[in-house]
């Protein structure tokens, strides 16, 4: 994977060892709001001739906001020092910005911070600890360790802010007092200080400029109306940082030792082990001794080294593939990597960013497109890069943020784009099977998000759970060809209705909490067709339909869906429960209570799973039920197919209690689905 970024970052900025076109690579996108809604750049300006902060929002958000105000996110690592002067957090200008600054020997820059430092901050713990307002019981907790990111802290007391106005309401002093009264714990009393600090400048900042934090897309910190992203000292110091290369011999004074190489492109100049830590992503460990030669953390280098060219290529890529390949399925974030296997001319960065604009194209369009139409003609313009001139793999990472970098959940590698085009085949032919089998529905599709909403996943902790990962396995099989388990996606899809019958809040099928479990299921039933077409299901043998005194429609389906007897017994039963449910519907809809549309019949159903015992209780409850309900008479040919296979076969019943529920929903989301759409059909012909 990390050849990948560095070919990537080669594109971008080949051999050049120039500032400008590295910088222009490290650029972060800044996102730019669509419609009529707008977002604003914050300059936070410090005045060298009299104390008085001056915040300026006028000027909007747009496409080279990021470039002209050298946005190139902050310090990478949740330790380290935070000093660039455009940045996304507010709090970073209230505390670190400028000591850490004034402290990074900037030619001009720094002595223009430390004047800052000196006329608008304080050291917290010394204006603390000489505060009249405080007793001594509350400075005792002064008296702990202070990390020093949470030493120094904006004199928010006796600084103005355009036409003498206050950033806070309160003295940082009642800020203290009020978070020692209510806080739970004493230790990290700093910490804790900096953000209910952090919070009350926020709110000031919020009615100074009537803007919401969501609003500000970028603060720029600025001296005398000049930003200090604008001198040329300041971006060379940002480039140098980023480069991060020390070499062996500046940093020990000693000779480079004799076979150390660069990891990647086998070269023995410039290298460092230090840079391997600057990209967000992390691409293995770099802080245990247990992964260190001879168990010593100053022995990483022995591992893993990196020359100073492939290393700026690698936090160009790094950055590319946070800004441009960047996409998310579902609750899912996710990077889309190229690997070029072969290509006959040299790429340029204008085929890069037109072939990654494609790939995401493709990918969303895959996940939830509106018509067949669409996801046909995205996956064609982005097959057409995928030629005799250009063949390249693509290899998606699912990741979640950490404090400390990038975590990898699930990676998948080599996948051939000839994929997308399987993905529209398959999704045309179960559109035009559902068509077939249950009613002209245009609004009816098949996408990978079908399945994301056929697997529960608890929301909160979706990055760690197990049943994020059981997903993720799932498109895994997709991408990489790989065959499911049946009774695998059965049981989650069970798993799937529970969530919703039960309403359990939390997962991703909340939203469906109160909706008829028919369409959902019925979803269900074609996302495994959706998997047969593309050969990672195995296909099941059915069986003779012509041995069924059935209706044609009944038995077409039976036969598509390849089930044999067993499977046919419980789907007939699920029918007869969505007849009986059809009818308790239409007698309870016109009621004014919460019993309007209720199906009584449906709580018969043990949605945990249904074993064999359960089974016959609940053949015998749908037959007296269709004797009240004076459905029998309509329904006695279904009814005996139905219990002449399962008689068959109930003294051997193979079939575990997921998938005997499953396949007795299924029989009732065929029913239901037929009868709303008849119903639909038959309304729109009237009108």
């Amino acid at each position: 994977m990390i050849e990948e970024i560095v070919e990537i970052g080669d594109i971008l900025i080949g051999d050049s060892s120039g500032n400008e076109a590295y910088l222009a690579a490290l650029i972060e996108e800044i996102e730019v709001p669509s419609g009529n809604e707008k977002n604003f750049v914050a300059k936070i300006d410090f005045s060298t001739k009299e104390k008085i902060i001056t915040i300026n929002c006028a000027e909007e958000v747009k496409d080279s906001t990021a470039k002209d105000y050298v946005y190139v996110g902050s310090a990478e690592g949740s330790n380290s020092p935070q000093w660039f002067a455009s940045t996304k957090s507010f709090a970073y200008f209230l505390t670190e910005t400028i000591p850490n600054l004034a402290e990074r020997s900037i030619p001009v820059v720094s002595d223009i911070c430390k004047k800052i430092l000196d006329d608008y901050f304080v050291n917290i713990k010394e204006y603390l600890l000489s505060s009249t307002d405080l007793t001594e019981e509350e400075k005792m907790l002064l008296n702990q360790r202070i990390e020093k990111k949470y030493m120094y802290f904006l004199n928010a007391d006796h600084v103005m802010v355009n036409d003498n106005k206050k950033l806070t309401e309160r003295p940082i002093s009642q800020i203290y007092k009020e978070l020692i009264r209510k806080g739970k714990s004493t230790d990290k009393v700093f910490k804790q200080l900096r953000d209910a600090f952090t919070k009350e400048c926020t709110d000031g900042l919020k009615k100074l400029t009537e803007l919401k934090p969501q609003q500000i897309g970028l603060y720029v910190l600025c001296v005398d109306g000049k930003p200090l992203t604008s001198y040329p000292e300041y971006v060379d110091a940002v480039v140098a940082y980023k480069r991060q290369v020390k070499k062996g011999a500046e940093k020990t004074g000693k000779k480079q030792k004799e076979g150390n190489i660069c990891y990647i492109c086998l070269g023995t100049d410039g290298l460092s082990f230090e840079g391997l830590k600057k990209p967000k992503f992390k691409y293995f460990t770099t802080n245990q001794n247990i992964f260190a030669s001879y168990l010593d953390q100053k022995n990483y280098a022995k591992n893993i080294t990196v020359c100073e060219k492939c290393l700026s290529k690698l936090v160009a890529g790094d950055i590319f593939l946070r800004n441009k390949l960047k996409t998310q399925l579902g609750s899912f974030d996710v990077y889309v990597l190229p690997t070029f296997v072969y290509t006959s001319a040299k790429l340029t960065k204008n085929y890069l960013e037109d072939l990654t604009l494609n790939i995401t194209n493709s990918l969303n369009t895959a996940w939830n497109y509106n018509s067949l139409e669409k996801l046909r003609d995205d996956i064609s313009n982005f097959l057409s890069f995928f030629d005799q001139n250009h063949y390249f793999l693509l290899n998606l990472i699912f990741y979640r943020e950490a404090q400390a970098g990038t975590k990898i959940m699930k990676f998948i590698p080599d996948i051939n784009p000839s994929i997308f085009d399987k993905i529209y085949n398959a999704a045309s032919k179960v559109f035009s099977q559902y068509i077939d089998l249950i009613g002209n529905d245009p609004s009816f599709r098949i996408s990978l998000e079908s399945i994301y909403y056929s697997v529960p996943i608890r929301l909160k902790n979706r990055n760690e759970s197990t049943e994020a990962q059981r997903l993720l396995n799932i498109y895994d099989a997709i991408f990489s060809g790989k065959r499911i388990a049946r009774d695998f996606l059965i049981e989650n899809f069970i798993k799937a209705v529970g969530v919703v019958v039960y309403g359990k809040e939390g997962y991703n099928l909340s939203k469906f909490i109160g909706n008829d479990i028919a369409s959902m299921v019925i979803r269900m039933v074609f996302v495994m067709k959706f998997l047969e077409f593309l050969d990672c299901l195995e296909v099941e043998r059915g069986m003779d339909v012509s041995q069924l005194n059935l209706s044609d429609d009944l038995k077409s389906y039976i036969q598509q869906m390849n089930y044999d007897e067993p499977k046919t017994a419980l789907f007939l039963l699920g029918v007869l429960i969505g007849e009986i449910g059809a009818k308790q519907y239409l007698a309870t809809k016109d009621r004014q209570d919460d019993s309007a549309g209720h199906k009584p019949i449906l709580n018969k159903i043990n949605y945990n799973g249904i074993d064999r015992p359960k089974l016959i209780r609940l053949c015998s409850d749908v037959h007296n039920k269709l004797r009240q309900e004076k459905l029998l008479p309509y329904t006695e040919m279904i009814f005996a197919e139905m219990k002449r296979l399962l008689d068959k076969h109930i003294d051997s019943w193979k079939l575990d209690k997921y998938e005997t529920l499953f396949y007795i929903l299924s029989g009732y989301a065929y029913k239901t689905q037929k009868v709303i759409l008849n119903a639909t059909n038959s309304q729109d012909t009237s009108n």
